[in-house]
């Protein structure tokens, strides 16, 4: 009666809990990934803002975007964000550092919290505040789909 108590329960544990395991350890790789290419988004967003390059800046939205700049109208689509974003460039801000704070990723959604530094002439601060993305995962990649920030 007992001969088979121990390693029936044990194999069956044992099966259950590599599956759980093996489960556990997939989803915290992708997990990772994905944090890692929403950073190298953050690395390329960083990049097209010093560059005051609105047009690429906006392709690192989703097509139904929506921004929501302090104190103005909210600006859907990526086009009107490239038209605001060169608006932005064109009073001089040349220069942004944008650090994450935290990310969690739910499905295909990203959400993204952190601080915010703008430049302008000659490294003359003229902005600060916090900002909130959420990002959507399409086709093999990251996209801000809304995007929020103070100052």
């Amino acid at each position: 009666m007992n001969v088979f108590y121990g390693s029936q329960d044990r194999t069956i544990l044992s099966h259950i809990d590599i599956t759980v395991n093996t489960a556990e350890f997939s989803i915290s790789n992708k997990i990772k990934e994905m944090k890692e290419k929403v950073a190298l988004r953050n690395q390329q967003f960083n990049q097209y803002v010093n560059e005051k390059n609105n047009a690429q800046l906006s392709e690192l939205y989703t097509e139904d975007a929506l921004i929501f700049p302090p104190k103005q109208p909210a600006v859907q689509g990526k086009e009107k964000i490239s038209d605001f974003f060169g608006a932005v460039f064109n009073q001089g801000i040349n220069k942004g550092d944008f650090s994450t704070r935290e990310i969690s990723i739910e499905g295909n959604f990203a959400y993204e919290a952190g601080n915010y530094l703008l430049f302008a002439g000659e490294g003359q601060l003229v902005a600060q505040g916090h900002y909130m993305y959420v990002w959507k995962y399409i086709d093999g990649e990251w996209y801000i789909h809304q995007d929020i920030w103070n100052d």
